[in-house]
């Protein structure tokens, strides 16, 4: 996992390394198997170019005992630059924990002096809560996932309620994501040749999972005179 630690003092692990130092966040991850990027608070010290060709998996603000600049920076990630979509996750201390400011764009937070295994979890968390991938059993977009073993979807961790078509289009199109399907298509290989309907059929289905999806509906996409694709 490669992971960028953002810190008032970037060379402080290097002190760790040379036994000057130990526990520090970066050090940690090193322990841990990560590829560690260090940067300041200002950013300073990232390449953000290479940062934008090959974003790291999780941002990790190391507050210290400077939580007012940790969070400024953790703003100025949010407004512009490679590391808005990013997940952050920021140390704090246990003193400076009731002025952490939860509106500022970070994902989770982890107090400090830090345990190895509790940072490893939320690393581990946020990895999966970002991550795409399938499976033959499972599907994950986004915050969606579809168990095709189990024969269910969740959003967010809460469950869809769907009908059986509605989950056989959803299936369907998340294990072809980024390709385009005719309805035509879409009612002989989602639902099969013996399902009686129209074409019609399958926007009326669309339409319904779009709205039990809320707002991720917006990942089935129409591609207009064709139909429906899934975005990749």
């Amino acid at each position: 996992m490669r992971v960028i630690v953002i810190c008032a003092e970037p060379d402080a692990p290097e002190r760790h390394d040379r036994g000057d130092e130990s526990g520090t966040v970066a050090a940690l991850l090193g322990d841990l198997g990560c590829r560690v990027t260090l940067g300041r608070f200002d950013l300073g010290g990232l390449d953000l170019d290479a940062v934008a060709e090959q974003p790291p998996s999780v941002v990790i603000v190391d507050a210290g005992d400077d939580l007012g600049r940790a969070q400024r920076s953790i703003k100025r990630m949010r407004d512009d630059g490679p590391l808005v979509e990013v997940p952050i996750l920021i140390a704090v201390t246990v003193a400076r924990l009731p002025a952490l400011d939860f509106s500022i764009g970070f994902d989770d937070f982890v107090l400090t002096p830090i345990v190895p295994a509790e940072l490893y979890a939320r690393l581990r968390q946020l990895d999966w809560r970002t991550a795409t991938f399938g499976s033959d059993e499972i599907l994950k977009i986004d915050d969606l996932v579809i168990d095709i073993a189990g024969y269910e979807a969740r959003l967010a961790g809460r469950r869809i309620e769907l009908t059986h078509q509605e989950f056989e289009l959803l299936r369907f199109l998340g294990q072809h994501r980024g390709r385009v399907f005719t309805r035509e298509a879409l009612l002989e290989r989602a639902w099969g040749y013996r399902y009686a309907g129209g074409t019609r059929t399958v926007d009326i289905h669309v339409r319904r999972v779009r709205s039990k999806l809320g707002d991720a509906g917006s990942i089935i996409e129409t591609v207009r005179n064709v139909g429906y694709k899934m975005r990749g």
